[in-house]
């Protein structure tokens, strides 16, 4: 037994049930335990009280005044209250009043113990304020204990039918929960095994299995995106287990059966092949795979996978190709300056020879030889720049359907009359803004390329078209295109020689007859313009070569150049001419023209030197200078100092090599490409300079010049 006090420091907790968050009393797993409240004010009737009841009950707790009794009543469960009637302060009736009043002990069952109140009328108030019973003093045991075991084993059976509840619906929930778990992640595994599948479905991959002793079947269980790609049903590959391998290139099978064999030694398979589809194209195959060992380690099986990586290779291809003609490019641009310098003065030398050679008509005919081949040579590196996209060029707003329809007329005395063409100029074309002598030149490259692709004659085809390209990732990129098409009915091209078609001096035209620049010439002018140029071709289909031409938002053309306002200039033959030339050779010959045109001229090997002379007093009208100078400051820095220097000087800017700007309209002033014939140098230096630059025309006839 223990006294009201002694639980005062435990919480009077100790082995009872705890309450769950439902609400529910959660059974603990010590047997269940009847606690006794006995109150009485005396000590000693406590104790005797207690005395008789001992063995009833685990617990009996003393309580010697009613708010002791409250205390343990707000949080404590007992089988049952005997309460004393007479107590000071708050008799037995008030506090069996107070005990009803609380939801938690409303129906905890009370018996009075009294030795006074025996009357009828005391009786029924006591029952009326909830007493199960009486007991009078003095007090006989056996009836004692008699009437409290009834509500101990009451209370016991009480309380074990509510554990069980308590853990019945406990068990209920967590079964709901668990049932709820189960199904989340049954719809959960579901979702991932349907996108498994969507993605299996998709990707370009075969599956297969094969015994390490039995004979290579290859992928039996192809997705749908691979199926449809070969071009064979999923369900063939099941029905025939040889059609895998009998469709791989005869010259990889070997080596791929030979790799298979070896995997039960390696462990591990890859291994790429050539596949030959239905349609007896050929597609690369990436074949992984690896040995599944049995329990004891054994070899047991192949598991593998078929990748197609026929696009990858291509796009691996297309990448190898495009860094092979970068540096093409670059080794072009590289050499074609110090290259045009040299021509530079050969043909300038041949110009002066043929202006002062005597009548004789070989050795004339000797100079124009020689002019024509340097000429050619000249040619040859203008258009090898243009591959390189080094080729200044000089744009102008043009209107494509015209271009088309004018050139059809223009090209078919060059093609001949066993070709046709039409011209399908289109309607309501976008403007371009391009150099018009590039995509005639162009034009013309491809028309010949045609007509030499159809020896019996055939069908050329001129097209233009507008094209908006949305895709993100695609060539050309995202914008507004012109589609220029030029398409033939000739004898077209095989796969390797379309892989090499822009390479500069690669030709299938027989020793002679092709200087292999035609494409690449093509390629650099429309990579220059910020287009893109793609070829669709098939032996014996003829070949289609699409021109992707950026639109143009200008409203009108770069002014001519030809219009250069002459005004300010003294109409005097001779002019002051500032020549800027770092090569002392090609500086000499540009010197010594204009010392003959009957001009004063001053010189300078480098942007430093000039512009101590520009700073200087001497009158200067003309500068006369290279783009490419080395040294800090180029050219066209130059230019600009001199126009602050000298804001009525006049510029003409020659160039072999043209890396160090885009356009002629980023130039403020005439641009010469080098080499260049003194009949350019003349009509620059009438733009430029007025009739005042022209010179009287020589007596002598010009030696002709064979074509080139």
């Amino acid at each position: 037994m223990r006294g009201i006090g002694e639980l005062g420091q435990d919480g009077w907790a100790a082995g009872e049930a705890t309450v769950a968050a439902d609400g529910s009393r959660e059974a603990d797993a010590a047997p269940v335990e009847a606690a006794l409240l006995v109150v009485d004010d005396k000590p000693k009737n406590l104790a005797v009280v207690a005395s008789m009841l001992e063995g009833l009950s685990e617990r009996i707790i003393q309580a010697t005044s009613a708010k002791d009794a409250l205390r343990y009543l707000l949080h404590h469960d007992v089988a049952l209250v005997l309460l004393d009637v007479q107590m000071p302060d708050v008799d037995g009736y008030e506090l069996a009043a107070l005990i009803r009043q609380r939801e938690r002990s409303r129906y905890t069952p009370i018996i009075f113990v009294t030795a006074y109140d025996r009357d009828e009328h005391e009786v029924a108030r006591g029952y009326a304020l909830g007493a199960v019973d009486y007991v009078f003093k003095p007090i006989n045991p056996t009836v004692l204990r008699a009437k409290v075991s009834v509500f101990v084993d009451l209370f016991k059976k009480t309380e074990a039918v509510r554990q069980q509840a308590a853990h019945e619906r406990k068990l209920y929930w967590e079964n709901l929960r668990t049932r709820a778990d189960k199904l989340q992640t049954e719809r959960a595994l579901r979702q991932i095994e349907g996108m498994q599948s969507v993605i299996i479905r998709s990707l370009p991959i075969a599956l297969y299995t094969a015994d390490v002793k039995g004979r290579f079947s290859g992928a039996r269980f192809l997705s749908e995106r691979m199926a449809s790609s070969v071009g064979f049903k999923r369900s063939a590959f099941v029905d025939d287990e040889d059609l895998w391998t009998a469709r791989i290139h005869p010259a990889d099978l070997p080596r791929v059966l030979s790799q298979v064999a070896a995997i039960a030694e390696t462990g591990t398979l890859s291994t790429e092949y050539r596949w030959r589809c239905a349609d007896n194209a050929e597609r690369v195959f990436l074949d992984q795979a690896v040995l599944v060992r049995d329990d004891v380690g054994g070899p047991k099986e192949i598991l593998g996978t078929c990748l197609d990586i026929t696009d990858r290779r291509q796009l691996e291809q297309q990448l190898l190709q495009s860094q092979k003609l970068d540096a093409i490019g670059r080794l072009t641009g590289g050499i074609a300056h110090d290259f045009n310098n040299m021509l530079s003065v050969i043909i300038w030398n041949l110009d002066a020879l043929a202006r002062s050679i005597k009548a004789n008509a070989k050795d004339r005919e000797r100079v124009a030889n020689a002019l024509g081949a340097a000429l050619n040579c000249a040619d040859l590196v203008r258009q090898l720049l243009t591959f390189a996209r080094h080729q200044a060029h000089q744009p102008k707003v043009i209107d494509v359907a015209e271009m088309i329809s004018r050139m059809s007329r223009l090209l078919g005395p060059v093609l001949g009359e066993q070709v046709r063409i039409e011209a399908r100029p289109g309607q309501d074309i976008w403007p371009i803004f391009a150099d018009p002598a590039q995509i005639e030149s162009a034009l013309v490259n491809l028309a010949i390329n045609a007509r030499d692709a159809m020896p019996d004659g055939g069908t050329l085809t001129i097209e233009g078209a507008n094209l908006h390209q949305d895709k993100v990732d695609a060539e050309p990129p995202q914008g507004d295109y012109v589609l220029m098409t030029v398409g033939d009915t000739g004898v077209g091209m095989a796969q390797d020689v379309m892989d090499r078609a822009f390479e500069p001096f690669f030709t299938t035209k027989p020793p002679g007859e092709g200087s292999g620049l035609g494409l690449s010439m093509v390629h650099g002018f429309v990579k220059q313009a910020g287009g893109h140029v793609a070829i669709d071709s098939a032996v014996g289909g003829g070949t289609r070569i699409r021109l992707y031409l950026p639109r143009t938002t200008v409203d009108r053309a770069i002014d001519d150049r030809s219009s250069v306002d002459a005004g300010g200039i003294e109409s005097s033959r001779s002019h002051a001419v500032l020549v800027v030339e770092d090569n002392a050779i090609v500086r000499g010959v540009a010197v010594a023209r204009f010392k003959e045109l009957g001009h004063r001229v001053l010189e300078a090997e480098s942007a430093v030197a000039a512009l101590e002379i520009l700073t200087g007093s001497d009158p200067i009208d003309l500068l006369f200078t290279d783009v490419v100078i080395p040294g800090a400051m180029g050219g066209l820095d130059l230019a600009r100092r001199a126009l602050e220097l000298r804001p009525g000087i006049r510029v003409i800017f020659t160039s072999g090599y043209a890396a160090s700007f885009n356009s002629v309209a980023d130039l403020p002033g005439e641009f010469l490409q080098k080499p260049y014939r003194d009949e350019d140098l003349q009509r620059a230096l009438s733009r430029v300079l007025g009739s005042a630059g022209a010179v009287t025309p020589s007596a002598r006839d010009p030696i002709p010049v064979p074509s080139a």
